[in-house]
């Protein structure tokens, strides 16, 4: 096989990326755009010594749950890798996943539900982080596949529709003042990127990552939005000088409005501003958060560890379901949004440590023994002396939040070895179109 060849393959599954899967006499070609159970010719295009990627030349076979594509934008964008499939067919792959890294990277044998559909296949995001170019006009998008060629989008049918019109507002006052745009190459030029939030009420946010200390023209801008967009509620400016491909730098001033919009979640208010983190589908959250809390089975008396807790999202209605709530998190402004939103809401019972978790757990700890621990992490999941540190607290239960189901499968095979048992697993499609899930796990400590 040489690159440029011409074969045909039947498509077995689709890797984490959305690539259709094929052998050619045991050799593994990745095909973007292939669907498993489907039969093509493809044409080999980059060869490493055990696998390669090839282009899509034929379908010679398609698949019954193969679709038209939603996005005109979809074979340049990296985004949204799995449209092309129906949605009953994301959601069964997106089990088959989860079953898989727990039983190949895990070991663990615990049968998994389903997983939960999201209530809006489309304009389901609340946030967006679009860099920011020129390419002799402006550009606001995504990037390219597998690339760092930045794509110009007009439209993103996953994101609020009032997003296309801020975007499209934010290229006039961008090329109507001669705003520069950052180069990263150069490290020289003001804009990097524009973050956009949506609440489930339409409020916005516009946080512009930009090189510097200010923006020029800015009452034209702010003019520009008040009257145009009327529900963008708060315009901040995140001061990046790094040069690197970080968004979001240390510190944000707002310019406009207030500084944060409003999400209700769970019956709670909560003030989330440019740092904040908060899960992009806050629908399909408060489902999550559901399961979580039946999974724990709190009775009111318990008393319990949010390990990653951001902005309170799972600590504060935690709070209100059991005796006391501490949550840890290693983001201060997080920490700080967090004791505000309990304010807001009148939580008294839910305290917040900042501090990074692997370093302070079991300080923090001491010789309490919590009933439950929420372990909510990043997709790298939790180091190996904070999996040790909940262990020897010997909490009863312990609800593992995660968005990488194979760091979770890691994560769960060292809580095995322990003295826990994976009692319950179940999947939520937090990220319809994309091969990202969310995985809610009960684990139980087995009596000795």
């Amino acid at each position: 096989m040489k690159k440029g060849d011409l074969f045909q393959t039947e498509i077995e599954d689709i890797d984490i990326n959305g690539n259709g899967i094929g052998r050619v006499e045991g050799f593994i070609f990745f095909v973007p755009g292939a669907l498993p159970g489907e039969t093509v010719r493809a044409r080999a295009a980059k060869l490493n010594k055990n696998y390669g990627f090839a282009q899509l030349e034929e379908m010679l076979l398609p698949s019954p749950q193969r679709r038209g594509p939603f996005c005109r934008h979809y074979e340049k964008c990296g985004g949204c890798t799995l449209q092309h499939l129906s949605y009953a067919a994301q959601l069964e792959w997106k089990t088959n996943y989860v079953q898989s890294c727990l039983t190949r990277i895990g070991g663990i044998g615990a049968p998994i539900s389903f997983t939960l559909p999201s209530r809006m296949e489309f304009r389901y995001r609340n946030k967006a982080a679009f860099p920011i170019g020129m390419n002799g006009l402006i550009k606001i998008g995504f990037y390219s596949q597998r690339s760092h060629d930045l794509l110009d989008i007009d439209d993103c049918p996953v994101q609020n529709q009032d997003v296309a019109l801020l975007v499209s507002q934010l290229k006039t006052w961008i090329a109507h003042n001669k705003i520069s745009v950052y180069d990263e190459k150069t490290g020289r030029g003001l804009l990097r990127h524009a973050v956009v939030r949506t609440a489930k009420n339409g409020d916005m946010m516009l946080t512009l990552c930009i090189n510097g200390e200010d923006v020029p023209h800015r009452a034209e801008l702010v003019a520009t939005f008040r009257y145009v967009l009327p529900r963008l509620k708060s315009i901040a400016l995140s001061i990046n000088k790094r040069k690197n491909n970080t968004i979001l730098g240390d510190r944000a001033v707002t310019i406009y409005g207030n500084d944060h919009i409003t999400e209700h979640i769970m019956g709670l208010d909560f003030n989330i501003g440019p740092h904040s983190f908060l899960q992009v589908n806050a629908t399909a959250a408060e489902t999550l958060y559901n399961i979580l809390f039946k999974m724990l089975d709190l009775k009111g008396t318990e008393r319990i560890f949010d390990l990653f807790c951001g902005a309170g999202t799972i600590t504060l209605p935690a709070a209100q379901r059991a005796k006391s709530v501490t949550g840890i998190e290693i983001v201060p402004e997080a920490v700080e949004d967090a004791r505000r939103n309990a304010r807001l809401n009148g939580i008294e019972n839910a305290t917040f440590i900042a501090g990074d978790v692997a370093a302070i757990l079991s300080q923090a700890l001491g010789n309490q023994k919590p009933d439950a621990i929420i372990l909510d992490p990043p997709r790298k999941g939790v180091d190996a002396s904070v999996v040790r540190a909940c262990a020897q607290s010997g909490a009863k239960r312990i609800g593992y939040v995660s968005c990488n189901p194979s760091t979770l499968a890691r994560d769960l095979k060292e809580f095995v070895s322990l003295g826990y048992s994976v009692s319950a697993v179940q999947p939520v499609d937090m990220f319809p179109q994309t091969t990202h899930v969310e995985t809610v796990v009960l684990m139980s400590r087995m009596e000795k």
